[in-house]
């Protein structure tokens, strides 16, 4: 596929209507047969393309001597039908916003107090994360964790995410604390350079598994081949891992 298909496809056409829009762009005003040959799309395939193109406003059709041709429209009008879904798209961000409350209000009457969720890969860690760093925003509340890794097979990708988040952290002093393997000491420069982020070393601790807490969740996260995040939302959890940090904290 050529570079002038795969930007038109960026655009919100199909690659069936990008081989056909192009082709009809280089035969001028040319009849099914003419457009079939050069777009090597099949000739049923042609017609539904063709009938979308037009609804899109990209082609027109005239009929010479009972046979349709086909002209395709300006090129222009792939920006205008842009320019188009841009405004709807602004409109319906405004509309959206409008009624988030409601729908935030909505999920939350459905919430029950105690919650577990499981979470594969690294969207997912970047899911769970980037919601407690928003909670710790909103509230300027505080996360306690037990654990540093070096992210086992996915560790340059973890590494990265970790360090921009702490980066975004520092920005809005957030205050962050960990209770870190002494072996891991000199291994993330981020953090231990931070202004908002306290660790104390212990002897013993994993290096594969980290336990996180902030508000009413508990996030256990196992950095095998994949991440897998485990999120608990309990209020008892949270208050008694909170407990146990403390008192390893303070020894």
């Amino acid at each position: 596929m050529n570079m002038d298909a795969k930007v038109l496809q960026k655009s919100g056409l199909t690659e069936g209507e990008s081989k056909v829009y192009l082709s009809l762009l280089g035969l001028g005003q040319s009849s099914i047969t003419k457009i079939v040959t050069k777009s090597k799309v099949s000739t049923s395939k042609s017609y539904d393309i063709l009938n979308r193109l037009e609804e899109k406003g990209l082609v027109s059709h005239a009929l010479i001597s009972g046979i349709k041709h086909f002209k395709a429209a300006s090129p222009n009008r792939i920006i205008e039908n842009l320019e188009s879904k841009e405004k709807e798209m602004k409109t319906t961000l405004l509309e959206v916003e409008k009624i988030l409350p409601f729908l935030l209000d909505k999920q939350k009457e459905k919430e029950s107090d105690e919650e577990a969720e499981i979470y594969i890969g690294m969207n997912g860690l970047i899911s769970v994360f980037n919601e407690e760093t928003a909670w710790m925003k909103e509230t300027n509340g505080k996360s306690y964790a037990i654990g540093l890794t070096t992210g086992g097979k996915y560790g340059e990708s973890v590494n990265k995410f970790f360090e921009r988040m702490q980066y975004k952290r520092d920005k809005l002093k957030l205050k962050t604390y960990i209770i870190a393997n002494k072996k891991t000491k000199g291994s993330f420069h981020y953090l231990e350079k931070s202004k908002h982020c306290q660790i104390k070393y212990v002897e013993a601790g994993s290096e594969m598994v980290s336990i996180n807490t902030y508000s009413e969740k508990t996030i256990i996260a196992i950095y095998s081949k994949k991440p897998f995040l485990f999120v608990i939302k309990s209020k008892d959890l949270a208050k008694d891992f909170k407990e146990y940090f403390d008192s390893i904290w303070k020894q």
